[in-house]
């Protein structure tokens, strides 16, 4: 027991340094090699529980669906073949693994065979493909690195554009954004697995692959406007989509050009830090809907919902904690990732146009969430619901909210160098309560207001003015009193003019007289 805790504690120690590399085959071109290293252990772990939960939530999701043993198989090369590309050190292993996933998300998003999901499938897979023939291309030109009658330096570059392009078709940055809400016409539980750890993530990870080629400063200045352009158009875009899966989709697209503009930053460890976080919540937050637009009888129009709150309080709990990890709150796993790329983009002299931009896309997080809320359990137009809670459903996505908290809580805590001010309670602790003091004053604030005007409207304005007019006998009574004291008003006037003129030794005539004149 005593070697095997200490072999343990030695392999704690040594997991971030260690770099195991399996060399099956080595024939020129054709070689197999695979690397295990920090990072695609990491990876390949979170990617392991998320395809567990999606699994099994896929046994509820698709239940008595007649094609539902070809739809596990295709899913299961899928996340192999995503598996393959984490591990893969060799130009065929990457490229098999590449194309493997391009081909099964087509079958994958062709699954219900309508003409949705037709439409879908082939944007994905076409714009797949190109980038399919630009990472073929790179690996092409860097045959000509050795050969001299060209020039390095522009093979070099021009195979770095290569890189990019490939980079930004997979993982939907702005050129090829089109595919990504599209193929939300797949069944939820594929969704969920595309957006969250397989598909979009897979251009970041071979650029993370090659993060040493990235360190050029114009290179990282390329990433970082595709970057920022992709979060601020879907960002503005999921404002206004009405179909909540896609609204979903729109808020994955922003968060892989947060990664993107990371990238651009020339931090490679924290953007694929904020991947794996997002992996985790963004799958959860998937199933969660899937749950609702299921218990809605398939609607996935926001403004068809309602009636939600009667949901029950787990779920809604659930999918309120993963909003919150999305917008980076404060005690969430997306918080220190997101803290220090925000920290350091701002050290940065950019341009006033690009920081507001960021700015925006980053305020604009916090608009989508709240609008995915409020269309879920803030509207009360629909009568007729459908509710299937089960146990499976109602504890399988707690394990990745578990983890997306505690896990990432600690890992960040462990692994990035984050002054200790950002994760101690010590300054959480007075944070929290002067928040809570906010909320407390603002919750008063509307209440009292909604008081003070309720009582205005209803009692003081309603009773004493309102109704009042709506009486005729009182406007009559009104209209008379109204008259009486006007023809008091001037007879007293008129007592009071004659007076003064017949002081003058007047007659009452003469003054008539004059008045007439004086008028006409």
């Amino acid at each position: 027991m005593s070697i095997s805790f200490i072999l343990l504690i030695i392999g704690v120690l040594l997991i971030p340094y260690m770099k195991l590399g399996i060399y099956m085959l080595e024939w020129d071109f054709l070689s197999i090699k695979f690397n295990f290293y920090f990072n695609s252990i990491l990876f390949s772990m979170i990617l392991g529980l998320v395809t567990l939960s999606v699994l099994l939530y896929s046994t509820y999701y698709l239940q008595g669906e007649i094609n539902f043993n070809y739809y596990y198989f295709v899913l299961l090369i899928f996340v192999g073949s995503m598996f393959m590309l984490n591990y893969s050190s060799s130009i065929f292993t990457m490229l098999l693994s590449w194309d493997l996933l391009g081909i099964s998300s087509f079958f994958l998003v062709l699954f219900y065979n309508n003409w949705d999901s037709n439409s879908g499938a082939m944007n994905t897979a076409l714009t797949n493909r190109i980038g399919d023939f630009f990472i073929f291309t790179f690996f092409s030109g860097v045959m000509f690195y050795g050969y001299y009658f060209h020039s390095f330096e522009m093979i070099c570059s021009t195979m770095i554009m290569l890189l990019l392009l490939t980079s930004f078709t997979k993982s939907a940055q702005f050129p090829f954004s089109s595919w990504l809400p599209k193929a939300m016409s797949a069944p939820t539980p594929v969704s969920s697995l595309v957006h969250s750890s397989t598909l979009v993530t897979a251009g970041l990870i071979l650029l993370m692959n090659f993060s040493k080629l990235m360190l050029n400063g114009k290179v990282m200045f390329i990433l970082l406007l595709i970057g920022l352009f992709t979060m601020f158009f879907s960002s503005v875009a999921a404002l206004v989509e009405e179909d909540m899966k896609k609204v979903v989709a729109l808020s994955t697209l922003s968060q892989m050009g947060f990664s993107m503009t990371t990238l651009g930053l020339g931090m490679s460890f924290i953007s694929f830090i904020h991947l794996v976080s997002h992996a985790l919540f963004k799958s959860c937050l998937f199933m969660q809907i899937g749950y609702i637009i299921h218990c809605n009888y398939g609607q996935q129009d926001g403004r068809g919902y309602g009636n939600n709150g009667n949901l029950p309080m787990f779920m809604q709990l659930q999918l309120l904690i993963t909003l919150f990890c999305l917008c980076g709150l404060v005690f969430s796993s997306g918080m220190v990732s997101k803290d220090m790329i925000l920290e350091m983009f701002f050290m940065n002299n950019y341009f006033m146009l690009l920081s507001i931009m960021f700015f925006m896309s980053i305020f604009l997080t916090f608009g989508y969430s709240y609008r995915l809320w409020k269309g879920f359990f803030l509207s009360f137009s629909k009568i007729v619901s459908v509710y299937s809670s089960t146990t499976i459903m109602n504890y399988l996505s707690l394990m990745l909210v578990i983890f997306s908290i505690f896990f990432m809580w600690w890992l960040n805590y462990n692994m990035m160098v984050v002054p200790s001010m950002f994760l101690y309670v010590d300054f959480f602790g007075p944070l929290m309560y002067l928040l809570l003091i906010l909320l407390l004053c603002y919750f008063s604030f509307k209440l009292l207001f909604k008081e003070l005007i309720y009582k205005f409207l209803v009692d003081y304005f309603a009773k004493n003015s309102i109704y009042k007019i709506k009486n005729l006998k009182f406007m009559d009574n009104n209209l008379n009193k109204f008259g009486f004291m006007s023809f008091n008003s001037l007879g007293s006037l008129s007592v009071v003019f004659t007076g003064y003129m017949s002081s003058f030794k007047f007659n009452n005539l003469v003054i008539l007289v004059f008045l007439l004149f004086m008028f006409l």
